[in-house]
This record gives structure tokens, C-alpha cells and sequence, in this order.
């Protein structure tokens, strides 16, 4: 077995494991937020292993009785966006193995979420369950229990970094292409609206502001290439999806020059395939409501990856998903939203409240081909996948064997009584966990409204098939699910992975 099948395999492995420990010695006990890579002082020591789920101790046992792995070369930092400085933070273990440390299942970050707005703790794996089941590059999960010098901080959510290892997981030659991550920063929101300067300049340099360390688009890698780092791959992308140089009105999207243009620079079938599940899970956090949250990444075609500035291909990979499946700050039914106008229900979160823009979305649902594959998936999806029944089976509540039999334990041990304060931060009592994640009841939390999973997928599919009923007067079925069955069938298997 050659060593990239070797490293795949490890971190299948890794991700496949129900739970992890995670204990870290010998670090300062830090009061403030860890904004930048705090790196670990010599007496330090950082030591994972496998656990079982049901183990009732703060600081469990190992499987295999000893640590899998255990390095004190390591740095911290707290991570995320709205839970940056919330009471329970996320945290991003950094390694770097050029510096004598290792890599925890081929792994050079690992990505621990806290789970801070999500009372089931269980959200994110049923996301990533239904990303990997559509056959969409993206990151995979688990869950840890976190812990500094004997001290428990709670259950986390693992989550798969989307880097170079990824990368080349996912894409095997073309593994050196450009990866961006959206924000909002120094152009505003990575909404992909094309840009154009004073002089009509719509090149690379339209998308970034020289020397800003705030970037709305981000550039993960290639960034000491003076050309892969010019942004014209990207420029070139945002032209294309908003028909700059088309001829004609919105009525150019609808066009065979349209979709042939975009489909030669990007992956349009994944696409439309993550913007079905997305609308499903009604997750506004990413390209639909903020827009951020997102990768972006040029591969370059098949076959010609050391060309893919000048023959640039695109992959959408999804990323964050705790606000999802019937977590709402505004008011907003999520599970009644437009399956095919996103924009009606995407008021932005800026300060002047208007709509979001969002034409990867809106241009390419003009299409009518494109337009006839999405709500086909869509329907394959609510037919099969997206279901209370099928999404019941993965919670498993009464059993011995789904996520909350995974997270139940871990979850408890955070607090000392049903009722009580949590003493990791968590927001949510132990009762309020077992009140969604078990028994599936609504909850509210200030301004924050959560629907039982079962119970918003259950509306959510019914209001889709409504919708569907509808658009299929102008709008029917082109794809035979066969074919998204066989799809189907190959999901979730990365390059490299035997």
C-alpha cells in the first residue's frame, strides 16, 4: 500500500471511530478568547484516543489502553464566527510536523466545534451524513471529549479540515489547484457578484484589497505564487456565472451559451446537487442568508492540472452547518422557505437588511436544464434520504445504536443535574438535550427558536412536495433516479480510499 492510501486510510479510520478523547496537559489555562495560534509550552503534552461512548467517566478510558496518539508539539486557538466568545468555545488544534511534531491521522489541523447553538448535539452529523450520501466533496465528522489537566470541557463536534490533504483525498492529481475560502471582509461578502473598477477592470484585483489581512475571498494555497495568487481564476469564474459577455437581458441564462460556458468552468451537477440538500436542511449560515462559509476550489480539468489558471474548474465544498434543520435567530420558518427563490426568504444579516445576492443560485436556477436537475434531486431526496422515517433511524432515540447513543453520555457529563447550569458553558441543561435531541420537542433560548429534527424535516418535506407539485406544471422531471441511485452508490468515497 503506497503511503497516500495509507494516510486516506488512517483518517477513515479515524473518522469512522464513534468517539475520541481528547486530553491536553501542561497548557496555560486561558480566560481570554485564543483569537491567534497560541503555541504550546514545552511541559505541554497533547494525547488522543479512542473511547467508548458509553464510558460514564469525565476523562475516559482508552480502547486499546493506551493513546493512539500523543505529541507536545501543538498549537491552540479558538475558532468560529458567532461562538467565537461564547462561554463554551470551539477550538482548532494546529500541528506541524515540519517542526518535529506529527499528524494525528494524516491530519494537520483538527477542528473541534462545540456545538454551542445546537441543543441535539446532533445536527452537523446529519448534515454531513446527507452531503456525503449526495456525493459532494466535503468534510467528514465525529465527535471528542475535550479535556485540559484532568478538567472535562464538554462533547465536541470533529470536523474534517478542508486543506491540501483534503484536497488531494478528493481530487488525487489535481490536488495543487487555488482554494478559497468565503468570508465577509474587505469586499464585503464572498456573494460572487461580479466586480468591475473605475476604469472597467474586472480582473483578479477587483476581489481582494492589497495588504488587508480580511479577505471576503481567502486564498488557502498556492499564496506565494505570483500568478496562481493573482485572483484571475477567480475573476474569470464570477464573470462566467454571471454571464458577462453574454448577450441579452436576465433571459441569457436561459440560454444552451450559458450552461455550456459554465459547465467548462465548474462542477454545475455537485453544485446544484449541494444547493437540494442545502435548501432541505434549510442552512442559511453559508451562501444562502450571510453569504459565507464556503470553499471554493480550482482544480483544473481532469488530466490538466498544472494548467488550471489557464483552464481554471470550480468545486463548491460546503462548510459549517450547527445552524441548520430548524434553528432560527429571526423569526424565519426555515422549513417553508421558496425551494426555488431563495432570495424571497434570504434577508441578509448587514445592517441594511436587504436581500442577499447570491447569483451562483439565482443565475444558474434560470436555467431550465439546471432548474429541471436540482428539483429532480430535490425530489430523489425527500423521496428517500430526506424523510422522518430515514432521519429517526440516524438519531435513533431508544437505542443502542445511532447518534444518540453516541452523544447522550458525554453530553450529560457536562452538568451534574438535570436542571442545573452546565459547568463546560454549554447553554443548554442536560434536560434541554434530552427534550430535543431524544424526545424531539421545540425549544427557545432568548431569540433563538429550535424545532425537534423529526419534526422540521417532517415539514420541510411536506411543504417541498407541495412546492414540487406546482413547479412540475412547468418544470417536469428529467433525471430518472436510477441514476442518482448509482450516483448515489459511489458517495462519500475519496480518491486514494480503497
Amino acid at each position: 500500500m503506497d503511503a497516500t492510501n495509507e494516510a486516506a486510510q488512517e483518517k477513515t479510520k479515524f473518522f469512522d471511530a464513534s468517539m475520541h478523547m481528547i486530553h491536553i496537559t501542561g497548557f496555560p489555562r486561558q480566560q481570554d478568547v485564543l483569537v491567534h495560534p497560541m503555541e504550546a509550552p514545552k511541559a505541554a503534552r497533547l494525547d488522543v484516543w479512542q473511547t467508548d461512548p458509553d464510558d460514564g467517566r469525565h476523562i475516559s478510558g482508552s480502547l486499546e489502553g493506551k493513546a493512539a496518539f500523543s505529541t507536545p508539539t501543538f498549537e491552540l486557538a479558538n475558532s468560529g464566527n458567532r461562538t467565537l466568545r461564547s462561554p463554551k468555545r470551539s477550538w482548532k488544534i494546529s500541528l506541524e510536523p515540519d517542526d518535529g511534531g506529527k499528524r494525528l491521522a494524516g491530519q494537520a489541523r483538527v477542528n473541534l466545534k462545540s456545538m454551542y447553538n445546537d441543543p441535539s448535539q446532533m445536527r452537523e452529523a446529519l448534515a454531513w451524513h446527507m452531503f456525503g450520501h449526495a456525493a459532494i466533496p466535503s468534510p467528514r465528522h465525529t465527535y471528542a471529549k475535550l479535556a485540559f489537566d484532568a478538567t472535562y470541557f464538554g462533547l465536541f463536534a470533529v470536523i474534517e479540515q478542508v486543506d491540501k490533504r483534503f484536497l488531494k483525498d478528493h481530487f488525487g492529481a489535481n490536488h495543487q489547484g487555488n482554494l478559497y475560502k468565503a468570508y465577509c471582509g474587505d469586499v464585503g461578502c464572498a456573494m460572487l457578484e461580479h466586480r468591475t473598477g473605475p476604469d472597467g477592470d474586472d480582473s483578479g484585483r477587483q476581489y481582494f484589497v492589497p495588504g488587508s489581512d480580511d479577505h471576503a475571498y481567502r486564498l488557502k494555497t498556492n499564496g506565494h505564487d505570483p500568478e496562481a495568487s493573482s485572483y484571475d481564476d477567480l475573476a474569470r469564474f464570477i464573470k462566467v456565472i454571471n454571464g458577462v459577455g453574454l448577450p441579452g437581458g436576465t433571459e441569457r441564462f436561459d440560454t444552451d451559451a450559458f450552461r455550456e460556458s459554465v459547465d467548462a468552468i465548474m462542477d454545475t451537477r455537485t453544485f446544484l446537487r449541494w444547493a437540494s440538500v442545502n435548501v432541505l436542511l434549510g442552512s442559511w449560515d453559508n451562501y444562502f442568508k450571510t453569504p459565507a462559509n464556503y470553499y471554493l476550489y480550482n482544480s483544473g480539468r481532469p488530466g490538466a492540472a498544472g494548467d488550471f489558471m489557464h483552464a481554471p474548474y470550480f468545486t463548491f465544498i460546503p462548510w459549517d452547518y450547527d445552524n441548520c434543520l430548524g434553528i432560527s435567530y429571526n423569526g424565519t420558518q426555515w422549513q417553508y422557505t421558496d425551494i426555488l427563490d431563495w432570495s424571497k426568504d434570504s434577508r441578509s444579516q448587514r445592517h441594511d437588511h436587504g436581500s442577499t445576492h447570491i447569483p451562483l443560485v439565482r443565475n444558474l436556477l434560470r436555467n431550465r436544464e439546471y432548474r429541471q436537475y436540482y428539483l429532480d434531486f430535490l425530489e430523489y431526496l425527500i423521496d428517500t434520504e430526506f424523510n422522518p422515517g430515514t432521519i429517526s433511524a440516524l438519531i435513533g432515540a431508544g437505542s443502542d445504536d445511532g447518534l444518540w447513543a453516541r452523544v447522550r453520555q458525554a453530553a450529560y457529563l457536562e452538568s451534574v443535574t438535570p436542571y442545573g447550569q452546565t459547568f463546560t458553558g454549554r447553554q443548554f441543561s442536560n434536560d434541554e438535550v434530552y427534550s430535543s435531541g431524544c424526545q424531539q420537542n421545540e425549544l427557545r433560548h432568548g431569540n433563538e427558536k429550535v424545532e425537534g429534527i423529526v419534526h422540521y424535516v417532517r415539514m420541510r418535506r411536506d411543504s417541498a412536495r407541495q412546492q414540487l407539485q406546482e413547479l412540475r406544471k412547468t418544470t417536469p422531471r428529467a433525471t430518472d433516479p436510477a441514476a442518482f441511485a448509482a450516483t448515489m452508490g459511489n458517495a462519500a468515497v475519496p480518491v486514494g480510499v480503497s
